[in-house]
């Protein structure tokens, strides 16, 4: 029997016993050395108030009278026959030492600190919950929790609340109840939610049931007063102060980054100026090239002609042939052996500065160091730099160019010496071109005509036969360098591309360096930031300074030292069996059975 209805049935018997009287005796004014309240609320199943009372419990150090506060409609004395009178000053009565309670009960219109939402589906669609009795189906079981903004916020701010919500286990099966601790209560299972301080909260629950049936959710709210202790987080303080120091290198290590770029940068500018050169040379060699191949058929004609000319002629015609016309043709083969000798200087000269400024700036690229492991914790660090992707894919272009020229480095310094030793042949052929003349002409007073001129036919053959294999040689030797300047053209076009992309490269590094250096900065009191917040966070929770005020009254705050509420929502159960009329007899049911049915408190 609760203790509403023993209060009931006491003033019940009391009223009906006209015979007793009271007469509080003038003990004079007592002392409460404590004050309890226990808020009592029946709800509707859909969690509106239905009624409200309030029991008050006094630790009543001295005998005599006493006074309470509260807007009370009813008060009910539940410890013994002394009545409880109503003044100005609030609610008095004479009360014995010792623990003393009385009941008050409140108006209907009582604003609870939390409003409950309660709602019920039965297949998918929402239903009355008195429809619901007797149901089966998927039965599901919405709870809503609230602040009720028309109360006062202190219960809200400090109160735990605990949500039970018992489930019979031959009505309830396959129950789901997401954010509820179950536990088994004899055969049957009890759903337990619960509401931090300060907090709203939406619990659902849902189970297949066989002829639905509920005996109500019980809600108790608490204070939170217990004192939170705080984790030990020197672990993880010692953790995050890693991270931090990690962070630090890592904008160092950007730092250092940013250097190698800006030194990329500058050795691919002086890569492509050194190019530049070296393009300019080549295509001026490439035109060399042509009129030195043309200048060679011009000799190669010549000779040919001469030589024709010599076998086609006859030792009496000679002192025709071996005028100054032949040593005319003489003198112009020998300058244009000398024309080519001197081409291939110039053109060895070309090379060897355009070959010098692509040395210089490939060798002016600097060495890295960087692993895969580095480029790695960058992405890692930057995850969705375009910036960063494009400085990697140039700093790799930087590395290929290098390890290119390391690879035809070998076959670039043999061009110079070839061209030195071609140059060298040439001017032989002319000199040796130029002593035949000198030769002949010493000779022409001395030898015999006839002889002379079939060794000088011969001669000519010869002269013309090798210098036929030299201008083969030569004509393929300036087609190699005509195609190597045409393909040089699209390396050039690469080299400027790179340089440029490594000047915007080392600028979007310096916002990279420059954003780890904030992210060094803004992380460095990570550790302190994190205790703090820790602290704040368990402080929410920490209600151990919580002072208990009254429910009913702030003039009851001098002796209050605890509150409690308990809630409970109505009942839907099935309608009990008829009784029959032998139960209902009056000589079955004592006079003591038929007040409490009178009043709704028999069993």
């Amino acid at each position: 029997m609760t203790l509403r209805k023993m209060a009931t049935a006491c003033t019940i018997a009391v009223l009906c016993i006209p015979s007793i009287s009271f007469q509080a005796e003038a003990n004079g004014h007592g002392e409460v050395a404590a004050k309890d309240e226990v808020v009592y609320a029946n709800l509707l199943a859909n969690g509106s108030l239905k009624d409200i009372y309030v029991v008050n419990g006094f630790d009543v150090a001295t005998e005599g009278d006493i006074s309470d506060f509260g807007a009370y409609e009813q008060v009910i004395n539940l410890t013994d026959l002394s009545p409880i009178e109503q003044s100005e000053d609030g609610w008095q009565v004479t009360a014995p030492a010792g623990m003393f309670y009385y009941q008050g009960n409140l108006p209907a219109d009582t604003e609870l600190p939390w409003t409950f939402d309660i709602s019920y589906s039965l297949d998918g669609q929402s239903i009355n919950p008195q429809e619901l009795i007797g149901e089966s189906g998927l039965v599901e079981i919405a709870i809503e929790v609230k602040q009720n903004e028309k109360a006062d916020t202190t219960f809200f701010e400090n109160y735990l609340l605990q949500l039970s919500v018992p489930l019979q286990s031959d009505v309830f099966h396959n129950i789901e109840a997401p954010d509820a601790t179950i536990a088994n209560v004899g055969k049957d299972k009890q759903a337990a939610f619960t509401v931090m301080p300060e907090e709203s909260a939406s619990f659902h629950l849902s189970a297949d049931v066989e002829q639905f049936e509920f005996t109500g959710i019980e809600i108790s709210a608490l204070p939170a007063s217990m004192a939170v202790e705080a984790p030990d987080t020197g672990e993880l303080e010692e953790e995050m102060g890693t991270l931090t120091g990690a962070i630090g290198e890592l904008a160092t290590g950007m730092g250092e980054i940013k250097k190698g770029m800006d030194e990329l940068a500058v050795g691919l500018s002086q890569l492509e100026d050194g190019s530049s050169d070296y393009q300019a040379g080549s295509e001026e060699l490439a035109l060399s090239g042509d009129e030195l191949v043309q200048a060679s058929s011009e000799i190669e004609a010549g000779l040919y002609e001469l030589s024709s000319s010599l076998s086609e002629a006859s030792a009496p015609e000679a002192d025709v042939a071996l005028d100054d016309t032949l040593f005319a043709a003489f003198d112009e083969l020998s300058a244009g052996m000398s024309e080519a000798a001197a081409g291939l200087e110039e053109l060895s000269t070309h090379y060897g500065e355009a070959y010098g400024a692509l040395k210089a700036a490939v060798e002016s690229i600097p060495e890295s160091d960087l692993t895969e492991e580095d480029i790695q914790t960058l992405y890692e660090g930057n995850p969705n730099s375009d910036t960063l992707a494009q400085l990697v894919a140039y700093y790799q272009a930087g590395q290929e160019i290098k390890g290119t020229y390391a690879a035809v480095k070998e076959g670039l310094d043999a061009v110079q010496p070839v061209l030195e030793e071609s140059k060298a042949g040439l001017e032989d052929i002319a000199a040796g071109i130029d002593e035949l003349a000198s030769s002949l002409q010493e000779a022409l007073g001395t030898i015999d005509i006839g002889e002379g001129f079939a060794q000088l036919s011969e001669g000519i053959d010869e002269v013309a036969s090798q210098y036929s294999q030299f201008h083969e040689g030569l004509a393929d030797y300036t087609g190699g360098v005509s195609q190597l300047n045409d393909s040089y053209a699209h390396i050039h076009e690469g080299i400027g591309e790179t340089a440029e992309g490594s000047t915007e490269l080392s600028s979007g590094m310096e916002d990279i360096h420059n954003g780890a250096k904030e992210l060094e900065e803004a992380t460095a009191d990570v550790p302190e930031q994190m205790q703090a917040e820790i602290d704040d966070m368990l402080s929410q929770y920490d209600k151990s300074d919580f002072e208990p005020v009254s429910f009913v009254s702030p003039e009851n705050n001098d002796v209050i030292e605890n509150v409690q509420f308990v809630f409970q929502t109505e009942r839907l159960t099935l309608p009990e069996e008829t009784q029959t009329e032998e139960d209902n007899t009056e000589e079955n049911v004592s006079l003591w059975q038929r007040f409490l049915q009178l009043f709704g408190l028999g069993d």
